[in-house]
């Protein structure tokens, strides 16, 4: 399939992309830091870890990596749980494990694993889907689990993703809609005293309307990204030259490398940065179509959708779009875990590529992708 060359070159831009960004945001003395040859050889270590991850993961039949979608679901609260009972905290989150230099943010390799367990379950339960005891409860049920470990380290940010890439792909099985209306309507009130439970979610819901109303406070973050992307105007200041990452921007190598990044680049670099994700996603959505089963449509539509939202959301909030949340950018941000787990899913995207036909089948009027597959 074409889509495979489209997915390699896309993620490897991506990388190249976001090693050279990495490199200009730590190289504060003219390359003579010590601390930026730790960040970017660091980075470009995992960047090769993920290189072999995606290689590995291309040619592992995702039919057999089903068959331990459960064992990973259970992985994943374990895994959760072990974190807040022996995690560390940095920034006043409980959201890593640390080896020495290296750090592991569980969270990452839950996405993957969520998407593994939903589209497992889905495609083998896919004739009780409209039932709501035996098809709906319970992956919403481990869903809502996964997203309350999450939400204790607290991250509230990935518990939403999570749960957004999850509930899309029991939509796109067949689950019945009022089901998920259901689910919605109670989930509404929960969410709204989640935010009202913490000062600082509050703040930034209410601040990502009008930033500038507290450029020093709540609003700090996204003004400094907004005066980044201004001043990037239609080509960018050029490589190395943004003043943004200098100590006035946190966050300038992970939440917010958009915003330096189109500082350097411009409008018109940050248009060919999404258009390379826009290629991705429409690359992994055929390859989701053209799956010859329930299981490579739902994984393919899981990873796809993943890193679009992912994407969605950082670009959202660095140009004060969506509230402030602590979304990297896929392939681009620092960030070795997020590197690996989702170089794990784009290796499972491409192996579900290698079982499709040359061509996608024609869509039958009336039908859902997931019957089609069968």
């Amino acid at each position: 399939m074409r889509e495979r060359q489209v997915i390699i070159g896309c993620v490897a831009t991506l990388m190249l992309v976001g090693l050279v960004t990495i490199y200009s945001n730590t190289a504060v003395s003219c390359g003579t830091n010590p601390l930026f040859n730790r960040v970017v050889a660091r980075q470009a270590l995992w960047a090769v870890i993920s290189a072999a991850a995606i290689a590995a993961f291309a040619f592992a039949d995702y039919h057999v990596l089903a068959r331990y979608s459960r064992a990973a679901a259970l992985l994943a609260v374990v895994g959760l749980g072990l974190l807040l009972a022996f995690g560390s905290y940095r920034n006043g989150a409980k959201r890593w494990f640390l080896f020495g230099p290296f750090s592991l943010q569980v969270s990452e390799f839950v996405k993957i694993a969520m998407i593994l367990y939903v589209a497992g379950f889905a495609s083998r339960k896919r004739k009780v889907l409209g039932e709501l005891k035996l098809g709906f409860l319970p992956p919403v049920l481990v869903l809502t689990a996964v997203c309350g470990l999450i939400m204790l380290q607290p991250d509230f940010g990935t518990s939403v993703l999570i749960a957004a890439v999850g509930v899309t792909l029991l939509i796109v099985a067949g689950v019945r809609w009022r089901h998920v209306l259901v689910l919605t309507a109670a989930a509404a009130p929960v969410l709204f005293i989640l935010l009202r439970m913490r000062e600082y979610r509050w703040r930034r819901l209410i601040v990502f309307l009008n930033p500038w109303a507290d450029p020093q406070g709540a609003g700090y973050h996204v003004v400094q990204s907004l005066i980044a992307l201004g001043c990037g105007g239609l080509a960018g200041v050029g490589p190395g030259r943004g003043l943004q990452k200098l100590g006035f921007l946190p966050e300038a190598e992970t939440d917010f490398i958009f915003a330096t990044f189109g500082q350097e680049t411009g409008f018109l670099g940050c248009v060919l940065l999404i258009s390379v994700f826009v290629a991705l996603f429409h690359a992994g959505t055929r390859v989701s179509r053209a799956a010859p089963d329930a299981l490579g449509a739902l994984l393919a539509l899981g990873v796809t959708t993943l890193i679009g939202f992912q994407m969605v959301i950082n670009v959202g909030v660095a140009a004060s779009a969506m509230p402030t949340k602590g979304i990297s950018l896929p392939f681009v941000s620092l960030g070795g875990s997020s590197l690996l787990a989702l170089s794990i899913g784009i290796g499972m995207l491409l192996n579900v590529s290698r079982h499709c036909p040359a061509a996608p089948a024609p869509r039958v009027k009336g039908a859902t992708r997931i019957e089609e597959a069968e």
